[in-house]
């Protein structure tokens, strides 16, 4: 079956087509990636910036006819942490579905974490049984999903510690101060430690990274000028990785950490509380390592969105 999905997030806006064979399988024929922004001031004013909706409806025009073209038989954009959060996301997303012919569903914490989890970890289904963390670190909120590889997951909690809502939290001069960043990493680990018990971390015997963050920290570390999912796709990335990282982006204005190679444009000012996100959950869950994964919540919603379990609404 082909589905079509578009993940709009709190930085990004994604679109994936795919074809979903009978026994599971995701082919996917396009995975499309915009960064728009728009839970820009989200944090602060609990609703949409004008210039932020328009950069997304933009790219989601751009997006509409490349979409009719596939002709799937099922499509939903699928929205998380900004629309859950924004006063006006159902005004927002009721506008979308009327202008680009676009179903949508906002996902709760909980359910997006459980989708990232299916997409994340279904490659390793039978090859381990050992409890896995995957690690959703996104624009506005951040998912911790722990279970089985091919399972349902059997624990999943959304924090609101995504890459986007702490820069700007805390995150006030270029390059930032020392103090701002003990504040942001104090936060997350008090926020990990809180809300994901000290029992279901200590489970986990390893773990997978999912979306931009991890992508750019491998994409970083491989000194890729231009982008190569098969070299990021499994890559492990060790927590001496992502401390290095960190040594170096900490120096930088956002205008120079732009200019390394791996940042994509429009990361460049969030990528360090990403990677700050990503080493406190190394920490808390005392794992050395992180397998990257491409597979994500798309592969999870497209796979829901096939058999029929994930409906607009």
């Amino acid at each position: 079956m082909r589905v079509a999905v578009v993940d709009l997030g709190t930085n990004t806006c994604r679109l994936f087509l795919a074809e979903v064979g009978d026994t599971g399988e995701v082919a996917a024929d396009a995975r499309l990636t915009t960064v728009v922004r728009l839970g820009q001031g989200v944090d602060r004013t609990g609703r949409l910036e004008a210039a932020a909706v328009t950069r997304t409806r933009a790219c989601l025009a751009g997006y509409a006819p490349r979409l009719e073209a596939y002709d799937p038989a099922r499509r939903l954009l699928v929205a998380t942490s900004v629309l859950r959060d924004a006063a006006d996301g159902r005004a927002f997303l009721e506008g979308v579905e009327r202008d680009y012919a676009m179903p949508s569903r906002v996902l709760g914490g909980e359910e997006e974490g459980a989708l990232a989890f299916r997409g994340g970890t279904a490659e390793l289904a039978g090859r381990t049984g050992e409890p896995l963390v995957l690690c959703d670190i996104g624009g506005g909120s951040t998912e911790f999903a722990v279970g089985s590889a091919g399972s349902p997951p059997d624990f999943v909690r959304s924090l609101d510690i995504g890459v986007v809502r702490l820069t700007e939290r805390f995150l006030h001069h270029d390059p930032p101060a020392a103090a701002e960043l003990d504040r942001l990493t104090t936060f997350v680990a008090a926020a990990i430690a809180e809300g994901v018990p000290g029992t279901v971390r200590g489970a986990a015997r390893g773990a997978v990274g999912v979306a931009g963050t991890y992508a750019t920290l491998v994409a970083h570390k491989l000194d890729l000028r231009d982008y190569r999912s098969e070299l990021v796709h499994g890559h492990v990335l060790g927590l001496s990785d992502i401390e290095a990282a960190i040594a170096v982006f900490v120096a930088l204005t956002n205008e120079l950490r732009g200019r390394l190679p791996g940042i994509q444009k429009g990361r460049e000012d969030v990528i360090l509380a990403g990677a700050l996100i990503a080493r406190e959950a190394c920490r808390a869950f005392g794992l050395a390592e992180v397998r990257c994964s491409e597979a994500d919540i798309l592969e999870g919603a497209a796979l829901a969105l096939a058999e029929g379990s994930l409906l607009p609404g």
